[in-house]
Order: structure tokens, then C-alpha cells, then sequence
């Protein structure tokens, strides 16, 4: 069994319908629904459904909602190594208004970790790093994130990396994200994130300029599946479809999955299989709780 450290964002999730007929100072009844998210916090809760040892590096608020993401983390089997800020904990509002989304996003506590709060120890025992692309955005997170790297480089593990969106690459600038990055790392992208890190359009050129920088990875594409590599080597894996469901965290999802798979077998084909699954199981569970 791979035992696999996360360091990122805890965020508890809240989904709502946006109706545009609402006006200033009226009340709708419709389903509102809170569940426990975040990039990192997706992965480590999916990488351990899938049978890895996952201990989890963030920080949350001392308020209710920190206590019930950390339950959420130790109900999904991940080992919490959380700080405790003296503020509010991550929370993301997701508005609804079939097709588009809009999404409010308080980091809060998430940008409280100290880099000295990390216990060197943790990484002992460990295989792997995952750490979420939010993070290396994050002037009050960075430090912790380099120590994070520096700890598993001395120990000589594998670091993967959940891109954050096209929109927040673009603005942070694409070769400073870049040069945050682990040489030899491992990359998940989806399609937008990779278009913008090679300046590429389509997958097979996307991942074709990815693969010599980060040796591991996949590239997502929605409904139009995923496409790994290690090294030279190509996996295609079709997506098993589901129709006007929100797609937040399938690609974590994804990402939680191949890692522990890949680490445990070695097999790219399995690890596609894997984090297809993963990702297909996490959308089907978000559309229920849409219903």
C-alpha cells in the first residue's frame, strides 16, 4: 500500500440554484446542498477510497465548519494533519443557472498554514506528494509549499500537481506557475489548463509538450475522457458520460484515483481506468445530490 502526503485547500462546498427571476430582497425555496470539497481535499478523500495511506497538510478555521472537514477527512480514511487559524475556514459558493456557473470563492483559513507547523516526520514513511495547484498561487501558502517540496526532494518521492483554472494561470502568468513547479513532477491538467501551459490546442500536442517537462500524467477532458502518458508511452481512455451535471472535482477526483493506482501497479492502462471511474462515480454522486 503507497502512502501518499496532500497538501493543499480544504473548503466546505455549497450549491445552490441561481433563479433569475429573483429579485432584491425575496426568498425562493429551492435545494440547497453543503458538502466537503476542496482540490486537495477531494483527492486525499478519493486516493484513499482507492486504498492509499493519505495523510493531509492544510489548515482550517477554529469555527464549526473546520471540525466538520476535518470529520470528513477521517471518515474517508485520510489521516488529518490540520492547522487551526483564527478565522474562518475555506468555503465556496457555486450558484447554478443551466449552463453556466458562478462561483464565490473565501480561501480563509486555507492561507494560514505555516511552514513550521510541518512536521518533517510526516514524510518518513511516505511514497508520494500531491500537492493542489492553488497553492503555489498563494503568496501566505508558498512557503509551506516549498518546504513541502524540499522535504520530499530530500527523500527522494514522486510530486504530483493538480493545475489551478486557465483564468488564475493566465493572471499569475504561465512561466512563473511553471517555474514553481517540481522538475520531473507529475501533471493533471484539463484541457484548458493544458492548452495554456503549452499553447497548444489539441490534446495529443498538449500532452506531446507536457511530456518531456513532467514524466507522469493526464490529461482530462470531460466528456471527451482522458489522455495519459508516462514518458513516451500514450493511454486513451473514453469518458462514460453524464449529461448536465456539474464537473467540479472530477478531474481531482481523477487525479486521487490514477496516483494511487499507478503507484501501486506501475500500469498506466490501470491507472487511466482507475481515475476514469473515480471521476464518473464523483459526478454521478454530485448529480444525486442535485436531484
Amino acid at each position: 500500500m503507497s502512502r501518499i502526503v496532500v497538501l493543499g485547500d480544504l473548503n466546505l462546498d455549497v450549491h445552490a440554484r441561481a433563479p433569475s427571476d429573483l429579485a432584491a430582497g425575496e426568498e425562493v425555496r429551492d435545494l440547497v446542498h453543503a458538502s466537503p470539497g476542496g482540490s486537495a481535499g477531494t483527492f486525499a478523500r478519493i486516493a484513499a477510497a482507492r486504498g492509499a495511506s493519505v495523510a493531509f497538510l492544510g489548515c482550517v478555521g477554529t469555527d464549526l465548519v473546520g471540525d466538520l472537514l476535518v470529520r470528513s477527512l477521517e471518515a474517508a480514511g485520510v489521516e488529518p494533519i490540520v492547522q487551526r487559524a483564527d478565522c474562518p475556514s475555506g468555503v465556496i459558493l457555486a450558484l447554478h443557472e443551466d449552463p453556466e456557473r458562478t462561483m464565490i470563492c473565501s480561501r480563509g483559513a486555507n492561507d494560514g498554514i505555516l511552514a513550521d507547523g510541518i512536521d518533517a516526520s510526516v514524510f518518513d514513511a511516505a511514497d508520494h506528494l500531491h500537492v493542489s495547484g492553488y497553492a503555489f498561487l498563494s503568496e501566505s501558502q508558498r512557503p509551506a509549499v516549498e518546504r513541502a517540496l524540499a522535504l520530499a526532494g530530500e527523500r527522494g518521492l514522486s510530486v504530483s500537481v493538480d493545475p489551478p483554472p486557465a483564468n488564475l494561470i493566465r493572471g499569475f502568468g504561465v512561466e512563473a506557475f511553471l517555474a514553481l513547479l517540481p522538475i520531473r513532477g507529475w501533471l493533471f491538467p484539463n484541457r484548458a489548463e493544458g492548452a495554456i501551459l503549452t499553447g497548444a490546442d489539441e490534446p495529443v500536442s498538449i500532452v506531446d509538450r507536457l511530456a518531456p517537462r513532467f514524466e507522469v500524467g493526464a490529461l482530462t477532458m470531460g466528456a471527451g475522457g482522458s489522455l495519459a502518458w508516462v514518458g513516451e508511452e500514450r493511454h486513451a481512455q473514453p469518458a462514460n458520460r453524464l449529461e448536465g451535471v456539474d464537473t467540479t472535482g472530477a478531474g481531482d477526483a481523477f487525479a486521487g484515483a490514477f496516483v494511487a493506482a499507478y503507484l501501486d501497479t506501475g500500469d498506466i492502462e490501470h491507472a487511466s481506468l482507475s481515475g476514469g471511474r473515480a471521476a464518473h462515480d464523483h459526478l454521478r454522486a454530485s448529480s444525486c445530490a442535485d436531484a
